[in-house]
């Protein structure tokens, strides 16, 4: 069976943990957590005994900023191309 060349809905429909609102919520629990690994890697570096454990939140600060820029792109990107269909259709 073919594919339907014209199809009804012609809007692409993002699902719900894609938006932009659970996008920005997500920033900042991720940023709450990039802190927080932050101070874990301070304060392991206080004591000599927790020297070996500056790997855990130095895991959790390199992942919990890596999704921060990657959403962060996402949303610019999708910010200029919402601009960019605006401007084309005024």
């Amino acid at each position: 069976m073919r594919l339907q060349q014209n199809p009804l809905f012609r809007k692409e429909i993002a699902p719900w943990y894609d938006s932009d609102t659970t996008c920005l919520i997500m920033i900042g629990f991720l940023l709450i957590l990039f802190l927080f690994s932050i101070t874990g890697i301070s304060e392991a570096y206080e004591k000599i005994e927790y020297h070996k454990y500056v790997w855990v939140p130095g895991i959790l600060a390199i992942l919990s900023g890596g999704i921060i820029i990657s959403m962060s792109i996402r949303l610019i990107k999708r910010y200029y191309k919402r601009r960019a269909k605006e401007r084309g259709s005024l």
